[in-house]
């Protein structure tokens, strides 16, 4: 016998008899779980609030009378009261430290208990900010990757996040946790309905997509890719809109798979995000740095900000 194998034979019978070389262990620990827990953080060297200008309003949400606009390249979230002038202000500043939390949100809606909810991709993160200024909690321990949309389900249990990075849509619990996947879905908009169903616009052909939560069947509303740039969606009542960046347009669609330009032209110059009530529609268009109330009725337009 070679003094190779020989040595080969006393390495295996030192191991426990239940080791593989070669393979992980059987019995190997089963995965951390704590690091998807919500966790305190601050944001590190904050911008200037009191000096800051709207520079890339890409998302807006509403709540009561008050508007939540993501502006990217600020970075930072303004909210702007409605119906007051010199209303707006700084609710979350961001930093420009790379990697960092809030260098970079894309999306944001309200929180059901107050405050609100921010996807960031600098640390593929959603944040809860319960209150203006720096302090937030981080939801989902950096699992997600690009998160571009977010809705609440009307209960307040969960949080649905389009991620751009894995074209799929993923629910963590309200609290925080791990989150799970529940559709294959590329959305960059996501709004729920009077019913429960998820709304989802995507850049692909298959544009507008219903989604069942529950079960994650996912079936396409409008389709053959009727949009040139699709960014955000609102459902409002019986019916959705959809903002068309590269169409400076904002479409009408409905239930059964219908869809009409619903506005198009001057003053929008590449709407992005889109928010509703049961008045108006609201646009983020970051080429023209502001966001703009268009009534549903008339569609008379007036700047917000």
């Amino acid at each position: 016998m070679s003094s190779f194998a020989v040595f080969l034979l006393a390495v295996g019978l030192m191991l426990p008899s239940h080791t593989v070389i070669g393979q992980e262990s059987q019995e190997s620990p089963a995965p951390d779980q704590s690091r998807y827990t919500a966790k305190p953080v601050e944001i590190p060297s904050p911008i200037d609030a009191e000096g800051a200008e709207v520079n890339y309003p890409r998302a807006v949400s509403i709540r009561d009378n008050q508007l939540f606009v993501v502006d990217l390249d600020l970075p930072g979230i303004w909210t702007q009261t409605l119906g007051k002038e010199d209303a707006k202000s700084v609710f979350t500043p961001g930093t420009k430290l790379l990697r960092r939390p809030m260098n970079r949100p894309w999306c944001v809606v309200p929180h059901p208990d107050g405050g609100l909810l921010i996807g960031d991709s600098a640390t593929r993160e959603i944040y809860h900010a319960k209150e203006t200024g720096v302090k937030l909690v981080a939801l989902n321990g950096g699992y997600l990757g690009i998160p571009m949309a977010l809705a609440v389900d009307s209960v307040g249990e969960s949080i649905y996040v389009g991620d751009a990075e894995r074209r799929a849509v993923f629910r963590l619990p309200i609290a925080g946790g791990k989150p799970e996947l529940v559709a294959r879905v590329n959305a960059r908009g996501l709004s729920f309905d009077a019913d429960g169903a998820l709304w989802a616009i995507t850049p692909d052909a298959d544009a507008v997509i219903k989604i069942d939560v529950k079960s994650g069947e996912a079936v396409t509303v409008v389709g053959d890719r009727p949009y040139q740039f699709p960014n955000g969606l609102v459902w409002a009542g019986e019916e959705g809109f959809v903002t068309d960046g590269y169409g400076k347009s904002i479409w009408r669609f409905t239930a059964d798979g219908k869809t009409e330009k619903w506005f198009e032209g001057e003053p929008l110059q590449g709407p992005v995000g889109i928010t509703a009530d049961d008045e108006a529609v609201y646009v983020a268009d970051p080429r023209s740095k502001q966001v703009f109330r268009l009534d549903r009725k008339t569609k008379a337009v007036e700047p917000t900000l």
